[in-house]
């Protein structure tokens, strides 16, 4: 066993010694590393809620077009938000070859229907949508049940009369109110029950009918009433006539051009606050870095001494890097608290004043903050230990009487 072997454990017990010993230089280290992770987790948190609310209220305003059988009228006001009842559907593979314009981003096929209701009297509209690339359903979602949307669950517009965990019955079929929609002003997407892929093949599997006695359509959404489209980055209304132009049996219909240019300028202007959410999650762990740099040029004799004593660079620098590490655990936990702290102080004030004005700030879910705490902690810590084992292991580079003297790097 050689020299630096047997005192590598006395070392270690040293170094957490050394925490007590000294904790005024450890503690300033440690509140460094707080604010550097406090401010570090604030951005990441603040940065995702900011877009998450941003997509969900430009979301809000409807596709930028919808895409139906040639000759059927549009109503343009709902039409953005959800396919109108009728009896004319795109036939197969519309989906496939809308999808691949070059103008277009998204595609988003629903299928709408006219079914007895569950009194059996009056009948109601029903909206097939898939889930995976709806568009302009989920944006709307004000009350559910806190769960994904499923096979046997329906979402009720919001002037419906059914309530959210409701159980219905329609045609001998059970399904749950998983969710309802707010007041969108479009009278078609308010009275509308909206039903997902699974459920709608459970009706057909179960007989059922539309009003007008026709079977319920096995794989609706293969035929479909109409698209709702997002275009493509830089690309307008007009792109998108040019390119269905070659495809035969299509109509397009779009929005103002204002409402996609306002969606492109938003998500341009997101992508340019990524280089600032940059700077503040790299330069505090990089200040943090160098305060502890700077912290150890008062080490130098101590370094010295160790190698004097015979002791390899290696384990001293393990030794510094345990120190900046037991610092650093502290100061995330603390950094992780005040963060939070702030984020639900600013929710209990600046959110419930634009809560009062409907404009929806959007947490991130709990998974993602967790992930977010332990990526800035990680990088703020990570940070701090290798910039304490980088300057440790320069100033060891020095011959023991110069450190011992107090000279040296």
């Amino acid at each position: 066993m050689t020299v630096g072997a047997r005192h590598l454990p006395v070392l270690l017990r040293m170094a957490a010694a050394d925490v007590g010993r000294r904790p005024w230089r450890l503690g300033f280290l440690a509140a460094g590393i707080a604010l550097a992770c406090a401010a570090s987790l604030g951005s990441l948190v603040f940065h995702a809620s900011i877009h998450r609310s941003l997509d969900r209220n430009l979301d809000r305003m409807g596709a930028d077009a919808v895409v139906l059988p040639a000759g059927v009228t549009a109503n343009l006001t709902p039409l953005l938000l959800t396919v109108e009842p009728g009896g004319v559907v795109l036939g197969q593979g519309a989906v496939e070859r809308v999808g691949a314009l070059q103008a277009v981003d998204r595609v988003a096929p629903q299928r709408t229907l006219r079914m007895a209701d569950t009194g059996g009297h009056l009948p109601s509209e029903i909206v097939v949508f898939d889930p995976d690339s709806d568009l302009t359903v989920l944006p709307w979602l004000v009350e559910s049940l806190g769960r994904p949307f499923g096979p046997g669950d329906i979402i009720a517009g919001g002037r419906r009369p059914e309530r959210v965990g409701e159980r219905l019955v329609l045609q001998g079929v059970e399904v749950t109110v998983h969710g309802k929609l707010g007041l969108a002003g479009a009278g078609p997407f308010e009275r509308s029950l909206f039903i997902g892929p699974g459920t709608a093949d459970r009706l057909a599997a179960a007989g059922a009918v539309l009003a007008d006695g026709q079977p319920f359509p096995a794989n609706p959404l293969e035929t479909p009433s109409g698209l709702l489209v997002r275009l493509g980055r830089d690309r307008g209304p007009e792109a998108l006539r040019f390119a269905a132009a070659s495809e035969p049996g299509l109509a397009v219909h779009t929005g103002p051009g204002s409402q996609v240019a306002i969606r492109q300028s938003v998500d341009s202007l997101s992508r340019g606050s990524l280089a600032t959410l940059a700077v503040a999650l790299v330069a505090p762990a990089v200040l943090v870095g160098v305060a502890y740099a700077g912290m150890l040029a008062e080490r130098r004799r101590e370094l010295g001494t160790l190698l004097a004593m015979g002791v390899p660079r290696r384990h001293i620098v393990l030794t510094v890097a345990t120190e900046a590490g037991l610092a650093a655990l502290a100061g995330v936990l603390a950094g992780s608290v005040v963060a939070f702290g702030i984020i639900a102080a600013f929710l209990r004030t600046f959110g419930f004043a634009l809560e009062q004005r409907s404009i929806t700030l959007a947490l991130p879910p709990a998974w993602e903050c967790a992930w977010y705490c332990l990526a800035s902690g990680a990088a703020v810590a990570g940070t701090a230990v290798l910039g304490a084992a980088l300057a440790t292991w320069l100033a060891s580079a020095s011959q023991p009487w110069t450190l011992l003297r107090g000279d040296g790097p």
